[in-house]
């Protein structure tokens, strides 16, 4: 059978492989028989034989798989066609009758196995490479300020890159050589532009966190930001210094116009605090706790006593307080003052140095210097040292000696570093000024070459500059921002066909132009569309409803009671008169009739009791009001003795009666000895006072004092309550007199 030209092909690739074999096996025993290695083959040792040995072994039983498939291929091929012709990937070629021979001896390496010392260097390049990218993205990223979305995708690229190079480790072949090194300078190239993107001329954000103010508003000032200042307190943060910033390092500084900074304050004299209770501790361990909480008022007293000596015996103030809540510690001297010689108090808190003294009980006076290299508050000198003394002058500091400059010919900034770095508090004001330009200071509330002590504060106004028409869009902000100002301000209403009830139709002056002392902003506001008000008197309350309707007007409804001939549900009264002009949608109430009255005759009540009485003022349907007499009389009492209406008239109308009180009600009491108190008369008072009001209801007593001799406290003989029995009348008065001094 004819072979085509691919079979001869294949027979010949075949054919050359099988000679590639051979002179494999030649230079495999000639290396092994020289004793020397190839670089693939490095990892032999001095063990040769056996592991060439196991090596050969491996490539035996691979060529014996290599023969079994040929074998098999040949199989099926006689199957097919009995000229050797077999189809192989679809195509047709020829296998000659040949033996594939081998040597027990042949040592044969396929590349595959063989690991390539250039795939490791390039590989751990990429894995330095890819480590070092991601630490430089750690330090760099504005995690709070940048998007969610970037942060992922910076993120991602570090961990695919990552897992990429460890699965190349592990597959590492001389195949593979070619990605791994174009792997590693993509990395490379891609980490380096990344780093270096940030151009020269772009200019980042500072990281001014823990630095000073000072540095901070040097650096906004010499880069055109404006910076906004937030004050905070702080325990950690020294005063004056950046608590946090509102951009990170990474932000672009072409990006922004304001910068605001977080500055401290020092440690919050506001902060609460739980004080212990510190009786029985120790003068040392208190000074402590005071230091490290940051106490600004405490007062330290030392008193002789029969405690242990420096040891708490009085403590006002503890619990939940704030820091500048006042505690007072009362130590023990023991039980006497030890005398000592004063230590060199000079650099020390005037509170440490005062309650040093207090401690070793040595009094003291205090003067106060300026001083530059002594802090406010603390011991500049004293005139004794080393000595037991019974007094000291102490001299204070009161911080370097400040010198006013001109401030208003500096600019904001620059008083801002100026009262930074002297420890001066500045308060701005702004105020319109038609003299002085927008941003210039008006005054200031120190003048040039005053001399102050840090800590205090100075007021500077600002020019808002001429105050300008703004354009009114909402009437209550406009007069919010006139009453701020100080700008006065009337409101005119008029009727409006095409502008709203409420909203506004013009402002007197025109938007943007300039406003002085003597202006009145005049806002003329639509009352709406007019309306005249028709006349509902006499109309049903549907015919108000329609009518109101049509009128655009609100109309709401109330009843106003029963009348002498109107029916119910007919118009009495209406609020606004008929006629008048009124604002579309104006709301008119609308009073209705509660319909006609009926009459009732009322006869007279006296005579009667107050049980029938209000049994008749119910069948009439009439109100009864009841009334006692204030005189007591022979009428039995809740009888009826007159009244003030009586005949005809309204039904639901109110009468007053007046019932009798009765008789007046007698009462008998004996007043003994035991209830008047020798030598006090107030009690007297409070005594018979009680037992009276008690025993005789109804009755006045009226109690008075006269002065005598003796017998102070006892019933005056002018008394008409005397010792004794007595009879006392309902609705009567009696005095009683009490002696006294």
């Amino acid at each position: 059978m004819k072979k085509n030209n691919k079979n001869i092909s294949y027979e010949k690739e075949i054919m050359e492989m099988k000679e590639k074999k051979k002179s494999q096996k030649a230079k495999k025993i000639e290396t092994f028989d020289d004793n020397k290695m190839s670089d693939d083959f490095a990892f032999l040792n001095d063990k040769e034989e056996k592991k060439t040995s196991i090596v050969k072994d491996k490539i035996q039983e691979e060529i014996e798989s290599k023969e079994k498939s040929i074998l098999s291929i040949e199989k099926e091929t006689n199957k097919k066609k009995k000229d050797n012709v077999i189809e192989f990937r679809g195509e047709e070629f020829t296998i000659k009758d040949e033996t594939i021979e081998h040597d027990d001896e042949e040592v044969n390496v396929d590349n595959k196995y063989k690991k390539s010392k250039l795939c490791i260097f390039f590989l751990v390049l990429a894995l330095i490479v890819i480590l070092g990218y991601g630490y430089y993205l750690s330090r760099t990223l504005d995690f709070k300020n940048l998007e969610l979305l970037d942060i992922v995708k910076s993120l991602s690229f570090v961990l695919i890159s990552l897992i990429v190079i460890l699965i190349l480790f592990k597959v590492n072949t001389k195949k593979s050589a070619p990605y791994v090194i174009l792997l590693t300078l993509i990395l490379m190239g891609y980490s380096v532009f990344s780093v270096s993107y940030a151009r020269p001329d772009i200019l980042y954000v500072s990281d001014f966190v823990n630095k000073s103010y000072e540095e901070v508003l040097t650096w906004a000032s010499s880069h055109d930001i404006e910076l906004i200042t937030l004050h905070e307190y702080s325990d950690t943060i020294p005063i004056n210094y950046v608590i946090m910033q509102e951009y990170g390092i990474t932000k672009p500084l072409s990006e922004i116009k304001t910068f605001t900074v977080t500055i401290s304050d020092g440690p919050s004299p506001y902060k609460e605090i739980v004080v212990p209770n510190f009786i029985g501790f120790k003068y040392d361990d208190v000074m402590k706790y005071i230091k490290e909480n940051y106490l600004s008022n405490v007062e330290i007293d030392f008193i002789i006593s029969d405690k242990e000596k420096d040891t708490v015996i009085e403590q006002i103030g503890s619990g939940t307080m704030l820091r500048n809540d006042k505690i007072k510690f009362t130590f023990s001297y023991g039980s006497e003052i030890e005398t000592e010689a004063v230590k060199d108090l000079k650099g020390l808190s005037l509170f440490e140095a005062t309650s040093y003294l207090k401690r070793i009980g040595v009094k003291y006076e205090l003067s106060y210097e300026f001083n530059e290299k002594i802090k406010k508050d603390y011991i500049i000198s004293q005139d004794k040292i080393n000595e037991v003394v019974e007094s000291l002058k102490l001299v204070v500091s009161k911080g370097h000696e400040i010198v006013v400059p001109d401030l208003s010919k500096m600019s904001s900034t620059e008083i801002s570093k100026w009262a930074t770095s002297n420890n001066i508090k500045i308060k701005y004001e702004s105020v319109y000024n038609t003299e002085v330009d927008a941003g210039k200071i008006i005054q200031v509330s120190k003048n040039e070459s005053d001399k102050i002590e840090e800590g205090e504060t100075i007021t500077v106004t600002i020019s808002l500059g001429s105050i300008i028409m703004p354009e009114v869009t909402s009437i209550s902000e406009f007069k919010l921002w006139a009453t701020s100002n100080n700008i006065p301000f009337q409101e005119n209403y008029e009727f409006s066909t095409t502008v709203k009830n409420g909203d506004l139709i013009k402002v007197t002056p025109d938007k943007g132009t300039k406003i002085t002392e003597n202006d009145t902003i005049v806002l003329t506001i639509s009352k709406g569309k007019s309306v005249t008000v028709p006349n509902f008197v006499g109309l049903t309350k549907t015919e108000v409803t329609n009518k109101c309707k049509n009128a655009s007007l609100s109309c709401t409804f109330k009843y106003g009671g029963l009348t002498e001939n109107t029916k119910k549900d007919i118009v009495t009264l209406q609020s606004k008169k008929s006629g008048i002009t009124v604002a579309e949608g104006t709301n008119v109430t609308i009073t209705l009739s509660s319909g006609i009255i009926e009459k009732v005759t009322v006869p007279s009540f006296n005579g009667k009791t107050k049980s029938e009485i209000t049994n008749s003022c119910s069948s009439l349907g009439i109100t009864c009001n009841f009334s006692y007499s204030s005189n007591f009389s022979e009428t039995p009492k809740d009888t009826a003795i007159s009244q003030d209406k009586t005949g005809t008239m309204n039904k639901g109308s109110t009468i007053n009666i007046t019932l009798s009180k009765g008789s007046a009600q007698t009462y008998t009491i004996v007043i003994d000895g035991s209830m008047l108190s020798l030598g006090n008369p107030e009690q007297t008072k409070n005594t018979l006072s009680s037992k009276l009001k008690n025993a005789c209801p109804g009755v006045n007593f009226n109690f008075s004092f006269k002065s005598v001799n003796s017998g102070i406290g006892y019933l005056n003989p002018d008394s008409q309550v005397k010792v004794g029995s007595n009879t006392f009348t309902e609705g009567k008065t009696y005095n009683v007199i009490i002696n006294s001094n």
